[in-house]
């Protein structure tokens, strides 16, 4: 991989296709999308205990390429951390950070992997520092541990995309719902956001640049807020449901919220944030009871959805203010959810556009989704575009909190030793089609 220089951000997504002559207008270049499910010796196998009590906003896996974390049922509050190098049986008992009481939510920092942070019933935030090669024995002591007087029901954690960290959570505190943001260097809450919220709050988003906060709460309401400020930049209706939805900003006009519409129908809304009024795209996946897990790549704007205790991963492609639904990704069994790869970690020579862990109540399997292309011995340079560096900050937390807003680089993920395809010569066939119009031309 190579660094690029930044550009700045996309903001539009890709061009609407011209109408074809025969077929459909809603032809993406990742129809035949697929998922490969790797060799059972690289998979996690005999997990134990798995928490399945969890609400829908807390995801019951997170991973890098260090490491695996999953909550495990039993007193002290326990999350298994999993070498993600050694695959194979797991142990009988997993080892665990243990955090007192109830886990609520758990993330790895995306700039610094041996990193885990926990909340709890306890309204304590927890920082644990793992080492290279894992935990043997349960670890009960944390790096950190720190909270606020007034919070209560903690249940959401977010870190910065761009600023190192910087961390958000959102907490219930006794009826008034509230947004703070800390820094870890500190251990303090630099930003407060309360009253803009009148009932509960189901999911939390930072903007691509991290200058903005999405949220929706039980009110039924989408609302984007300034990050430092917390002032109001816009508002409208979300799904018309009292249950979990999931947010994921698109680009900068664009940010997607994943719920539930009337009896239990699970749908995708597109909205645009200039004007939340109502969405300008929606798709309706199913009807089922189960909460979902999302992930959206940027650089494919290809959206992944998951139901808990589904065996389907739907995929849907955003296509100018359009959602193309693309193949579904089968399992043989019921998934508990998945946590995705940064790009790096996919191999670019197969067509792998991500790599995933796939969670099921008792094993972890890596998965990578793949698209067929027709000259595989090339760099595929317009599915493999330069890419974020997200493992590494823009910034640190002071500066970010003085105002500064840095933006991560880009990297090329292209090998050394393979031509993209933009410079590839003509495949023969063409050649071969060419040359024989030429030498007609010499008899007209």
């Amino acid at each position: 991989m190579t660094s690029l220089e930044n550009k700045p951000e996309n903001t539009s997504l890709s061009k609407k296709p011209s109408i074809p002559r025969f077929g459909s207008s809603s032809n993406s270049m990742y129809k035949y999308i697929s998922a490969k499910f790797y060799h059972p010796k690289t998979r996690f196998e005999d997990l134990q205990g798995l928490s399945f009590n969890k609400s829908g906003d807390c995801d019951l896996i997170q991973a890098n390429s260090k490491f695996i974390a999953v909550p495990i049922s039993g007193p002290g509050g326990r999350v298994g951390i999993i070498n993600a190098k050694k695959p194979g049986r797991l142990p009988t008992h997993l080892p665990s950070v243990l955090c007192n009481s109830e886990v609520t939510n758990f993330k790895f920092n995306p700039f610094n992997e041996n990193i885990l942070v926990t909340v709890s019933d306890d309204n304590k935030i927890r920082v644990w520092e793992i080492p290279e090669e894992g935990i043997r024995d349960d670890v009960a002591e944390p790096k950190h541990s720190f909270g606020a007087g007034s919070m209560d029901k903690v249940h959401l954690i977010e870190f910065h995309p761009t600023s190192e960290n910087v961390l958000l959570s959102t907490s219930d505190d006794f009826g008034h719902p509230t947004v703070r943001i800390w820094s870890l260097d500190t251990q303090k809450e630099e930003i407060i956001i309360k009253d803009q919220h009148k009932d509960v709050i189901f999911s939390c988003a930072w903007s691509l640049d991290g200058t903005q906060i999405a949220t929706t709460t039980k009110e039924k309401k989408l609302r984007i807020l300034d990050a430092r400020t917390g002032d109001l930049i816009a508002e409208g209706a979300s799904h018309n449901s009292i249950r979990p939805s999931r947010l994921v900003w698109l680009n900068k006009d664009r940010i997607i919220s994943v719920g539930f519409g009337l009896g239990s129908a699970r749908e995708v809304l597109l909205f645009d944030t200039k004007n939340l009024s109502k969405p300008i795209a929606k798709k309706q996946i199913d009807i089922s009871p189960s909460v979902m897990s999302v992930y959206f790549d940027p650089d494919c704007q290809v959206l992944f959805v998951a139901g808990r205790g589904d065996r389907t991963i739907h995929t849907y492609h955003v296509s100018d203010d359009e959602l193309i639904t693309l193949a579904k990704i089968e399992g043989t069994t019921l998934q508990q959810g998945f946590a995705f790869l940064p790009k790096r970690t996919c191999n670019v020579r197969d067509i792998e556009i991500d790599h995933f862990y796939r969670l099921t109540p008792n094993s972890i399997e890596p998965v990578g989704v793949r698209v067929p292309r027709a000259r595989p011995e090339y760099f595929q340079d317009d599915i493999f575009v330069p890419t974020s560096d997200i493992e590494h900050p823009a910034q640190d937390a002071a500066s970010w909190f003085s105002g500064e807003n840095k933006q991560t680089e880009l990297i090329s993920l292209q090998p050394e030793d393979m031509t993209p395809l933009s410079n590839a010569p003509p495949p023969p066939s063409q050649a071969q089609s060419k040359a024989k119009f030429e030498m007609g031309k010499k008899f007209v």
